[in-house]
């Protein structure tokens, strides 16, 4: 081959290669804050995630589970970069050194009944009145819904002890359709299986199937106070932090009204 030939061979192939280091890399795609949330917050996260994508950029990746599986999943090295469950167990897992010991306090939760859609909301409304006339609701209904005392939910064990302390223990135990999840008690009422469904508020107001038939009274609810924290192996902490700021703020604090939470104005 001449020379010529060789140099402009030469010089074509270094220019290609020029070309392509100067090329523009493809996008790094940011991988999507992963929010790991107890059942309570289902609903509200359904609408509270697409608006924070919106708003931000960042994607949100929601994983559901009990309050007891929230913790062991955390302990366990998973890697959520936003944690919400009760106010008691964000504190023990901060103090575990799994999150952050900075709690952003998110709302109050009390608990409610679920009755299948279209039922007459009218007399049954007036059984949860006070507790004598819930004690008659609960020997009255065919079968009832509610959290496994052994399943590690946050309800589960509270009724159990209301149970006990209304002295209906074994009449409810005897048609007693025990559930895992605030999920599973909206669709065990939805399908018929069971006649009224208790878990917290949020869990059932807006579900399909469904309608929120009211509180438990005053004197045999149950008032929990939920958080959030920021996990401490987060790759993701500052977009995980704009997500709790968006989530406690004037709009987030919107919605979660709208899906049953107390959240202080």
């Amino acid at each position: 081959m001449s020379r010529p030939k060789t140099f402009l061979l030469l010089a074509s192939l270094i220019a290609c290669f020029v070309a392509h280091l100067a090329a523009p890399l493809p996008a790094i795609a940011e991988e999507p804050v992963h929010v790991l949330a107890t059942g309570v917050f289902a609903t509200a996260l359904q609408s509270l995630a697409p608006a924070f994508e919106a708003s931000s950029g960042s994607q949100i990746r929601v994983s559901i589970a009990n309050a007891g599986e929230v913790a062991a999943r955390v302990v366990a090295g998973e890697a959520a970069d936003v944690v919400m469950s009760s106010s008691a167990g964000i504190k023990t897992l901060a103090k575990q050194g799994a999150l952050a010991p900075d709690e952003v306090v998110i709302g109050r939760m009390r608990l409610g009944v679920a009755v299948s859609a279209g039922v007459a909301m009218q007399n049954l409304g007036a059984s949860l009145g006070s507790t004598e006339t819930f004690r008659a609701l609960l020997l009255s209904a065919d079968k009832i819904a509610y959290i496994d005392p052994n399943g590690g939910g946050t309800s589960g064990p509270f009724f159990e002890k209301m149970f006990v302390s209304l002295g209906v223990a074994d009449a409810v135990h005897a048609k007693a359709v025990l559930c895992k999840t605030g999920a599973d008690i909206v669709k065990a009422v939805a399908s018929g299986r069971a006649t009224i469904g208790m878990t917290q508020a949020s869990e059932i107001v807006g579900a399909d199937g469904v309608a929120f038939a009211g509180y438990l009274p005053e004197a045999q609810n149950l008032t929990t106070v939920y958080s959030a924290s920021i996990a401490t192996g987060s790759k993701r902490a500052k977009a995980a932090s704009a997500f709790l700021a968006f989530v406690a703020g004037p709009s987030g604090s919107d919605r979660l009204r709208r899906a049953g939470w107390d959240v202080a104005p």
